[in-house]
């Protein structure tokens, strides 16, 4: 795979979006790479880590403009505030958006799950009783990957490692939409894309990717400069004039 290279000016300051509940992406050869959640409504995001998956989450989360749902099981220490860390808390916020989105017309929820593995029952849970919180995670993921888009719920839901169970039928059927960041394997690579290409990225470069839905591109993310005090805003919308800036290397 050919990977352009751009010599970009650094310390990019976030410009105008180009149409309602779009996002910037990342950078390709010729300009901006935009995303419009409207049109394409949940999102894939895979990616070894060290390649850019939380970086990338950070630069959509600063961009959003709606509830926030932050999912992020290995305890929330990369977004400052997160919805829940654990399997129950995972089910409460799930469950209450299942609830919630057929009741919504206007506003929009973004339901982000950082590393969707750990939303699988652990192997050694033998009982169905433990497993159920988790079945309930997944059965609730799977109804905002079918019927989301129509009551402007959205899900962006990420793994460092796809397979077949994470990233299960009813997800991937749904959500169009896959970032690739490198990935070790090329069958990682065709699980999380339908094709291989991810695993060919070069090695050590960070923020290098693949954006696919109705076409593919390979792109370059912005890197998300954290300023004092900042943290995924959680639940609240975005504040009106915000200066998040982004840097490309």
């Amino acid at each position: 795979m050919q990977i352009f290279t751009g010599n970009w000016k650094k310390n990019t300051k976030l410009p105008e979006l180009p149409r309602s509940n779009s996002v910037i992406i990342g950078k390709y050869e010729t300009g901006l790479m935009y995303h419009n959640f409207n049109k394409f409504a949940h999102m894939i995001v895979a990616g070894t880590t060290g390649y850019g998956k939380t970086n990338f989450i950070k630069c959509l989360i600063s961009q959003l403009n709606g509830e926030i749902i932050l999912i992020d099981m290995k305890g929330g220490f990369d977004y400052g505030i997160v919805t829940a860390t654990d399997i129950q808390q995972a089910r409460t916020e799930l469950e209450s958006v299942t609830a919630q989105m057929k009741q919504r017309r206007k506003s929009h929820i973004y339901v982000i799950v950082d590393e969707a593995g750990e939303l699988l029952p652990p192997d050694h849970l033998k009982r169905h009783d433990d497993k159920e919180p988790y079945l309930a995670c997944l059965s609730a993921i799977s109804e905002i990957a079918r019927l989301g888009r129509g009551f402007n719920t959205h899900l962006i839901y990420a793994t460092q490692y796809p397979t077949k169970d994470i990233l299960n039928g009813q997800v991937k059927q749904n959500a169009e939409t896959r970032i690739c960041f490198r990935l070790p394997t090329d069958v990682a690579s065709r699980v999380a894309l339908d094709e291989k290409g991810a695993e060919e990225l070069p090695s050590g470069q960070f923020g290098l990717g693949i954006y696919k839905k109705d076409y593919k591109m390979e792109f370059k993310a912005f890197e998300f400069v954290e300023r004092d005090g900042w943290d995924a805003k959680v639940r609240n919308p975005q504040t009106k004039g915000s200066t998040d800036t982004f840097t490309i290397e």
